[in-house]
């Protein structure tokens, strides 16, 4: 089974059972960000904030930066860059941070109902979507 390349973690199924229709689906679901790239990518220890750019994929509206498992003030720009504030204090001493993406797992409704040989009817669930952290990139404040 294949899954299309902006869903994952999301079905549709029919079932045919003594007569009774179910039908199930629900929307995109959120996937796992990753991040591609950081710009830039490192700086002077002593810098002033820095508004780093974040390249990836499957970020969402709510996705956040972390800087070594801090979250920033994180801006969404697209599915494919976020923006955030690297702080002064975060770069006071030469070290290298992690620098991940979180998104939050989602509920996505999925329906139940009945076909009209049996009794009208329709239930909504919640299902959990994917969401997550991606993988790290480094950050190095150099001397």
């Amino acid at each position: 089974m294949s899954f299309s390349h902006n869903v994952i973690q999301c079905w549709s199924c029919v079932v045919l059972i003594a007569g009774s229709f179910c039908c199930c689906s629900c929307g995109d679901c959120v996937e796992t960000p990753s991040i591609g790239a950081l710009s830039p990518n490192n700086a002077a220890a002593g810098t002033p904030q820095v508004v780093l750019v974040v390249t990836g994929n499957h970020f969402q509206r709510n996705s956040v930066v972390n800087w070594n498992n801090v979250p920033r003030p994180t801006t969404f720009v697209d599915n494919h860059q976020l923006t955030a504030v690297v702080s002064a204090a975060d770069l006071v001493a030469p070290g290298v941070a992690n620098v991940t993406v979180f998104s939050p797992p989602q509920s996505q409704p999925v329906m139940f109902g009945t076909d009209s040989k049996s009794s009208s009817s329709t239930s909504f669930v919640t299902v959990d979507c994917a969401g997550g952290v991606s993988g790290a990139l480094h950050f190095e404040v150099n001397p």
